[in-house]
């Protein structure tokens, strides 16, 4: 009877450290879901240790629907192996914090207002070498201008061999990830090539369309896979914000940050938003439900979204993005 009521005692226990555990859990996925509130306020810049700590935080925000899930789950899990104790059901709100903790976006055009601009975003991959399912679903969704990233020689050889729907071009290919390139069905008033402190390229065009010329900034920074690396994704994106509130800007690419990331929600970015949702673009997995959103079509007040897609599998990585905008000056 002793080693009975022993055994109970010990599973009763190992029942109580689990549901600490569940509830230790709990409080920090909150706190994970806040961390977009706190990029909003904190300083970004510098090379201390504080630099260090943003860099974790960053990488941890990325993952917002993971929190959200998980917050869920272990809610569940506490209201219903603590007695039903429903109290901590309160916390299921904040599963949504995602949509409202993420970087602005812009606003609408009016219902049936037509599109003036279409802009697609493509990583490639730079171990890709067939373009065509890229194009079969250009052909279906035609775009004025594609930015493609990871273009390497081989790939930017044969999209030229195969078609000849955009004779407008600019390339800069290289065997490594970050060849960059642009296809355009209307000539370009404008065109240069810039790389940032650490020899990473991007491309400035000027876009000549209904509404008066505008620049399209085609960017791939590097991932932030360490403090340093972070800051210098952050610096390439402001630099190519300057200037958005009078200048008609669109800022394109794979830009290796979610909408809770600190590059996104700098003040200095205010003047850029979001023209695409939060459909994950890069390793999407689970029917295309999960996966990270890191590539983007960024506007200035300058316009409207009509339409935003994302597209199919084109032997990459990432899916594409077809945005589609008119202009409101």
């Amino acid at each position: 009877m002793l080693a009975q009521d022993a055994r109970s005692e010990q599973r009763r226990r190992l029942r109580l450290r689990r549901l600490r555990l569940a509830r230790l859990l709990a409080l920090g996925c909150v706190v994970a879901l806040a961390l977009p509130l706190l990029f909003r306020h904190l300083p970004s810049d510098g090379e201390s240790a504080w630099s260090t700590m943003l860099w974790l935080l960053d990488l941890a925000a990325h993952w917002q629907w993971l929190f959200a899930i998980l917050l869920v789950v272990l809610c569940a899990i506490i209201g219903l192996a603590a007695h039903r104790d429903r109290r901590w059901w309160a916390l299921l709100p904040l599963a949504a914090m995602p949509i409202w903790t993420a970087s602005p976006a812009i606003e609408d055009a009016g219902e049936n207002e037509p599109a003036e601009l279409s802009v697609v975003v493509a990583n490639v991959h730079a171990g890709n070498r067939d373009p065509r399912p890229l194009l079969d679903w250009l052909k279906e969704h035609p775009a004025d201008i594609v930015v493609l990233l990871e273009l390497t020689p081989a790939y930017a050889e044969a999209l030229t061999a195969v078609s000849t729907d955009y004779p407008h071009r600019e390339f800069l290919p290289d065997d490594s990830p970050f060849g960059i390139g642009l296809l355009s069905r209307r000539p370009l008033a404008g065109f240069e090539a810039h790389a940032s402190a650490d020899n990473i390229p991007f491309l400035l065009a000027t876009l000549d369309t209904p509404s008066g010329q505008a620049r399209l900034i085609a960017v791939h920074p590097m991932p932030p896979l360490a403090p340093h690396w972070r800051r210098e994704r952050d610096l390439l994106l402001e630099i190519a914000a300057r200037d958005s509130e009078a200048v008609p800007t669109l800022v394109v690419g794979d830009l290796n940050a979610t909408p809770w990331s600190t590059a996104l929600l700098s003040p200095r970015m205010r003047n850029l938003r979001r023209t695409n949702g939060f459909a994950p673009t890069w390793r999407p997995f689970g029917g295309g439900f999960f996966g990270l959103p890191l590539d983007h079509v960024l506007a200035s007040p300058h316009w409207r979204r009509v339409d935003t897609q994302r597209g199919p599998d084109i032997g990459s990585d990432h899916l594409p993005i077809r945005v589609a905008l008119r202009g409101h000056r």
